[in-house]
C-alpha cells in the first residue's frame, strides 16, 4: 500500500521528489488562484495569501486597496509589487 511518507524512497528518489514539490509550488496549477480578481500570477497570489495574515488589519486593508487600484502588467515577483506593499510587508 502506498503512503505519502518519503521514508521508503532512496536518497536520489527523495531529491527528485523534493524538486517536483518545489516546481509544483512555484509553477503548479491551483484552481483557487483562478478565482481571484488580483493583478497577481498564481504563485504571487498564493504567496500573498500566506503572508497577509501576518499583517495587522489596517495594513491588510491597505494592501487590498493598493492591489485593487493597481493598473499595470501582471505581477509575477516580489520586486514587481508596488513599493508601498513591499514596505508594509517588510519585503
Amino acid at each position: 500500500m502506498y503512503d505519502a511518507k518519503k521514508e521508503h524512497l532512496t536518497p536520489v528518489q527523495q531529491a527528485a521528489q523534493d524538486q517536483r514539490d518545489n516546481d509544483d509550488r512555484r509553477n503548479g496549477h491551483f484552481l483557487a488562484t483562478e478565482h481571484t480578481a488580483l493583478p497577481l500570477d498564481g504563485f504571487m497570489t498564493r504567496l500573498m495569501a500566506q503572508e497577509l495574515p501576518m499583517l495587522d488589519s489596517h495594513s491588510r486593508g491597505r494592501v487590498y486597496q493598493l492591489l485593487r487600484e493597481y493598473e499595470g502588467p501582471e505581477i509575477t515577483s516580489q520586486e514587481e509589487l508596488p513599493a508601498e506593499i513591499r514596505e508594509l510587508m517588510d519585503l
